[in-house]
């Protein structure tokens, strides 16, 4: 009897947990999909906040306590290879550690979605994740890399 009764309450923690993991993956899922659609009405962006997808290759930001820190950001677009942008940005106070994520990004050659917040304040977000970085662009370098085999 007691087996049983705890049997019946193991099947409907697992079937609790299977539903909260689903709905989950179905929110992250519906973030990136609405993401990209917005981005599908800039056919050729200027800015590497108006890209689909983002990858960090390189953050660096300052260990200085105060003030909101100010991170230099290298991306590229995975897309379009040769497409990279430098972003210097003011990052976000929220709690964790900004710049230590942004590491870990570009560790990892993670995908990022930028969104635009309002103004010149945007969202890094890791696509697949909820994993936000809040940000206010201070200034952007966007190039087109030399391809690699070419002369100069």
């Amino acid at each position: 009897m007691i087996a049983a009764a705890g049997l019946a309450a193991g099947a409907g923690l697992f079937i609790a947990v299977g539903l909260v993991w689903t709905a989950r993956l179905l929110r992250i899922g519906a973030l990136d999909a609405l993401e990209l659609a917005q981005k599908v009405g800039v056919p050729e962006p200027d800015s590497a906040l108006d890209w689909p997808e983002l990858r960090v290759i390189a953050a660096v930001a300052p260990d200085i306590p105060g003030d909101a820190p100010e991170a230099l950001v290298l991306v590229d677009w995975p897309a379009h290879p040769e497409r990279v942008s430098m972003l210097l940005v003011e990052l976000g106070l929220e709690e964790g550690s900004p710049a230590r994520l942004l590491e870990q990004w570009c560790a990892e050659s993670a995908s990022v979605s930028p969104a635009r917040v309002a103004g010149d304040e945007f969202v890094l977000r890791r696509r697949r994740s909820v994993e936000r970085v809040r940000c206010r662009l201070l200034a952007e370098d966007c190039c087109v890399a030399a391809e690699e085999g070419g002369s100069a």
